[in-house]
């Protein structure tokens, strides 16, 4: 049995869906202590697992469904400022008594200079570094936006030992540390049993692109739309607050998906053979990546600001991605959970 530090990036909420199923299967031979870095994903682990600290983390800062970049700067230099202290003091106790014999981290960083001071080896499981580790010809026109990502991942997420990569696309990878396997699904959602409905569900990551919606809203579609926080009937549109039960429903019960380039809600869509038009954040390039990925495969669109008439057309030709994802095949996690469980062996045993 090992003394497991799982810490989880509280950015958005695929991280922690992702994280759950990960847990409760280490739970069931090792000690898992935990760390999250957003109270929004604190409420949700914290009432599934004992032995959960918050700790506060960067977060980015939206408008206009673009990353303002000096918000966002301000914003994590302004949480150094105010809650690094806290964060220091909370994570050096864990390290001191727990005494964790390996950290597992999804995309969260406050955790790695501590496990570098006390010698702890570091798995990241994450979707984020496909953007670092795979072998890709980047579009020109994205090339800012990827090396600012390159930069950023790499200088914040250094001294990590292995990376298992859970993606619904594959490529080569650059290194022999890196491992790669299907994406990681909630039992719900693999268990779940898909249907074709009259409405399309609309996820978003930030509430701010409300040109979508005038284009919505002109259009003979019902949509059902997630990530307002807002419950709400205007026209056509339906606005829901989150409710997992209630969104895994409308997730495989819909026609198609308008999302952003997040990777967690993007392969539970295609898991259930949903067509997905993305509208990644401009300025991530992993959303970026993600929705390239989808229009390469044919199982669905990429557009940076969809018309009226774009997402129209998209709706009008969904039968042609239903055809190509016909052949996308879901996955347990058991690949994942053994490759897991031989690195701790492997570590703990070391």
């Amino acid at each position: 049995m090992a003394r497991i530090l799982y810490s989880i990036n509280g950015g958005g909420m695929g991280h922690t869906f992702r994280s759950i199923p990960i847990i409760r299967a280490l739970r069931k031979k090792h000690t898992v202590c935990i760390i999250i870095s957003s109270q929004r994903c604190y409420d949700v682990i914290s009432k599934l697992f004992p032995d959960v600290t918050e700790v506060s983390g960067a977060k980015f800062v939206y408008r206009y469904n673009k990353v303002s970049d000096m918000k966002t700067a301000k914003t994590f230099l302004k949480n150094i400022w105010k809650e690094g202290p806290n964060n220091v003091e909370k994570l050096m106790k864990i390290f001191r008594e727990y005494k964790p014999d390996i950290v597992i981290t999804d995309f969260e960083n406050t955790v790695l200079p501590f496990a570098a001071i006390f010698r702890v080896p570091v798995i990241c499981l994450c979707n984020v570094h496909a953007v670092t580790e795979f072998r890709y010809k980047v579009p020109e026109k994205h090339l800012k936006d990827y090396v600012m990502a390159n930069f950023v991942i790499r200088t914040f997420f250094s001294g990590i030992d292995y990376h298992l990569i859970s993606s619904f696309f594959s490529m080569p990878v650059r290194r022999k540390n890196v491992f790669t396997f299907p994406p990681v699904l909630r039992d719900e959602v693999f268990k779940a049993k898909p249907s074709r409905k009259d409405y399309v569900l609309v996820y978003q990551t930030s509430r701010t692109n409300t040109a979508l919606l005038m284009s919505l809203k002109r259009l003979k579609t019902r949509f059902i739309i997630y990530g307002f926080d807002r419950d709400a009937v205007q026209g056509n549109l339906t606005f829901k607050k989150f409710r997992n039960e209630e969104f895994i429903t409308d997730l495989k019960d819909c026609m198609a998906c308008i999302a952003n380039g997040g990777y967690t809600f993007i392969s539970e869509a295609l898991s259930l053979h949903k067509p997905v038009l993305s509208i990644p954040i401009q300025g991530q390039f992993e959303q970026i990546l993600n929705a390239l990925m989808i229009q390469k495969l044919g199982y669905g669109e990429y557009h940076e600001n969809p018309s009226m008439k774009i997402i129209e057309k998209f709706i009008d030709s969904i039968e042609i991605y239903y055809n190509n994802l016909r052949n996308y095949k879901k996955h347990d996690n058991k690949k994942i959970l053994k490759k897991l469980d031989q690195l701790i062996k492997k570590e703990v045993n070391a």
